[in-house]
């Protein structure tokens, strides 16, 4: 295919895109969510060296980003662009650094949390194991989206329409789902790289410690017996 003919296809395809958003945005944006999300799933599983393919967890990433990420995302940004319109004007820094204080503040902790709840239960996981995935990877994985958010978010909402602006997320996401999905398939991602200690997980140093305790005691009882 040349060049001219493939830019063509692209075309046709982006005006079917904007078609679908213009008339069904929420479906538009949860159908691409689910896609990009299952992209990032597979890019995971690469990585992590898989040689069987696990289709469960494609598939349960691709539903997390098409049912919670999509419809989320739809409202969530178009109403804080409602709400930050009201107080500063648009494409001033001030308009800028309060949508990605919003988005990092509000929209991360709930993608953050919800991503590690949504995977440990769609696995079989119970609520205890929720808890304890969230106290071990919920910090520093919240803190490396940090560093890599603000700054996409920050040209998003300087230069991108409102409605593509969740296209644009999703896309970025990519390389997101592709990180929260090796992050979640490891024990503790945290603990072989040169992070700040107030960056590593806290649940396996937690269940070790219950460890401790619960020795101690039993040790103690047998001592007084």
């Amino acid at each position: 295919m040349s060049g001219s003919a493939l830019g063509k296809s692209l075309f046709r395809v982006w005006g079917r895109y904007e078609h679908s958003l213009r008339t069904r945005p929420l479906q538009t944006q949860m159908i691409t969510s689910t896609v990009l999300w299952g992209l990032g799933d597979l890019f995971a599983q690469r990585i992590d060296g898989k040689h069987k393919h696990d289709k469960l967890r494609t598939l349960s990433t691709a539903a997390y980003g098409g049912t919670v990420i999509g419809p989320i995302g739809h409202f969530f940004y178009q109403g804080m662009d409602k709400v930050v319109t009201r107080y500063f004007k648009i494409g001033t820094i001030g308009f800028v650094l309060a949508k990605v204080l919003g988005d990092e503040l509000l929209f991360g902790p709930v993608h953050v949390g919800g991503y590690f709840a949504w995977m440990t239960l769609a696995e079989g996981g119970s609520l205890q194991d929720v808890k304890n995935r969230i106290q071990q990877d919920f910090i520093p994985t919240f803190l490396a989206e940090c560093l890599y958010w603000p700054f996409i978010q920050g040209v998003n909402f300087w230069k991108v329409p409102v409605k593509h602006q969740l296209l644009v997320v999703n896309t970025a996401c990519l390389a997101d789902s592709t990180f929260l999905s090796w992050a979640k398939a490891q024990d503790d991602w945290t603990k072989d790289l040169p992070l700040p200690s107030f960056m590593k997980g806290h649940g396996k140093q937690a269940a070790k410690d219950n460890s401790v305790v619960l020795a101690t005691k039993e040790h103690s009882g047998e001592s007084s017996q």
